[in-house]
């Protein structure tokens, strides 16, 4: 291979890897422990931490032999990537290297068998539908988003006022949680998965997930379009706050600058001969790896060889997003308004998202789409108070004071919600609407976020042709995943289970 191509293959390996959340990153500086840091994103063997990125994303390195303060094995010692044409890729967290033995656990703590292990669900013939999951990372405040009634009478709290020209669009539905799901704000990661896993490694707590809602379906109806599925946020979130899991429990980053989405959706990739010589180079290379990580294997325990699998599979995910794109580089995008300036505030970023997620559905970019809203960012404009964070505000302490301007805070996220209902609503389609035939959910994983309870989750499911116009009220402590299941079914996709579900809520919203 020409030297050069060695060098475009290494960075395209490099920045695609970053890009599809398979990056692993080695950090000396924090403690004397080998640790492996995660810039927003998450393991290949379904780990993730929790709390803030430190510092800016990192390229895989080599660790010199002097920087390596705790001495292992002399066959592995040196093994912190896989390397091939020029080309490292940094390795998982793997205990063989970690603990300095090859003996370590035959199985992760706390790990289980995905009651989903195989989740390729059969798909019927129909119209193209589509699927759009928000998150709220804070929850929303109980006591003005539950109607005090059920049925169609029901009185519509504060929280759910501003969607009243919408109100035979949605449904409310309370009593529906994860049973067994505790941690309160690292429980939120459960909302669209219904699994949750805490785990503490060394000083870190972790999490392991499962595949979640949003990519279930994208397997199912996600191949007849440019993106699989697409991942935002209204403002940056940690690995921990990610909304979207792959079947490898791996978190999957998001997109919070309208820009950077613009351009993903809109603008035509300016020298697509290039661009294809680059992905075909870089997945010759990727092969070579391969041959690499089977030699290290030989010196690895039994669970850190399962761990690499999972890693390895990882990268031929991205073989696969290359192989995916390489077959629509020369299709042009479709033609949309530019956008010409940036917002300077929560709910405007937000509101632009959700416009350019309508445009994406609306032009068939993609038909399963998450938007994660996170409690901090821009500043969210209350009264006269610009707020970079209402984590205070949900811990209110029933302060009345601060309830107040919590509900203001989420009222806002509620516009934002009726604004985009509203979109689709009015945009026509063959079948009727958008709104029509795109499944809408609406809630958190959080039930309450001064208490950090994690039950009565807030929930609403508007659109998909669904029977809408009341409050259900569940059985308590009904499974959120028998909401998700009748979702699945409604998509077109053959299943009568999903994660901790025991039935479906067919009776309350389908004919």
């Amino acid at each position: 291979m020409p030297a050069e191509h060695k060098r475009s293959a290494a960075g395209f390996i490099q920045g695609s890897l970053h890009n599809h959340s398979r990056s692993f990153f080695v950090d000396t500086t924090a403690s004397d422990d080998i640790s492996l840091e995660v810039p927003s994103v998450g393991t290949a063997d379904g780990i993730a931490r929790l709390g803030p990125t430190l510092g800016p994303p990192r390229l895989p390195m080599r660790i010199p032999p002097e920087k390596t303060l705790n001495p292992l094995p002399p066959k592995i010692n040196r093994r912190r990537c896989l390397s091939a044409a020029g080309v490292t890729l940094a390795l998982p967290l793997l205990e063989s290297l970690a603990h300095g033995h090859a003996a370590a656990q035959e199985s992760p703590p706390g790990s289980v068998s995905s009651p989903n292990s195989d989740p390729s669900p059969g798909r019927t013939a129909s119209a193209a539908k589509r699927l759009v999951c928000m998150g709220v990372s804070l929850s929303m405040y109980p006591g003005e988003w539950n109607p005090v009634d059920e049925g169609s009478d029901y009185v519509a709290p504060k929280l759910i006022e501003p969607l009243a020209d919408l109100r035979r669009d949605f449904t409310l539905i309370s009593n529906a949680d994860h049973p067994g799901v505790t941690g309160g704000h690292k429980g939120t990661a459960a909302f669209l998965s219904g699994v949750y896993q805490p785990e503490r490694i060394g000083q870190s707590i972790v999490i392991r997930n499962q595949i979640t809602l949003d990519q279930v379906v994208a397997r199912a109806i996600g191949d007849q379009t440019r993106f699989q599925s697409l991942q935002f946020a209204a403002a940056g979130v940690s690995a921990g706050d990610s909304l979207s899991w792959n079947d490898k429990g791996v978190p999957l980053p998001c997109i919070s600058d309208p820009m950077a989405i613009y351009e993903q959706l809109f603008v035509d990739d300016p020298n697509p001969q290039q661009t294809a010589r680059m992905m075909k180079s870089g997945r010759s290379v990727l092969d070579l790896i391969h041959a690499d990580a089977k030699l290290l294997a030989k010196d690895l325990s039994k669970s850190d060889r399962q761990r690499m699998d999972q890693y390895m599979t990882s990268v031929r995910d991205v073989e696969s997003g290359i192989s995916r794109r390489l077959q629509w580089l020369s299709t042009p995008k479709p033609g949309v308004p530019a956008i010409s300036d940036r917002v300077t505030n929560f709910h405007e970023n937000l509101d632009l998202i959700l416009e350019l997620t309508a445009i994406a559905l609306q032009t068939d970019s993609s038909r399963v789409i998450s938007i994660a809203i996170p409690g901090k960012g821009l500043p969210i404009e209350v009264g006269n108070r610009r707020i970079n964070d209402y984590h205070g505000q949900s811990h209110h302490g029933k302060d009345p004071a601060v309830i107040e301007q919590l509900v203001q805070i989420e009222r806002m996220h509620t516009v934002s919600l009726a604004k985009f209902l509203t979109r689709l609503k009015q945009t026509p389609t063959a079948e009727g609407n958008l709104l029509d035939c795109t499944q809408v959910l609406f809630g958190s994983g959080l039930g309450n976020g001064s208490s950090h309870s994690n039950r009565d989750l807030p929930v609403l499911l508007a659109g998909g042709g669904l029977q809408h116009g009341k409050h259900v009220r569940l059985r308590e402590g009904t499974p959120l995943c028998n909401v998700f299941v009748t979702m699945l079914q409604r998509l077109g996709i053959e299943t009568d289970s999903f994660a901790g579900s025991n039935g479906n809520v067919n009776e309350f919203v389908t004919g």
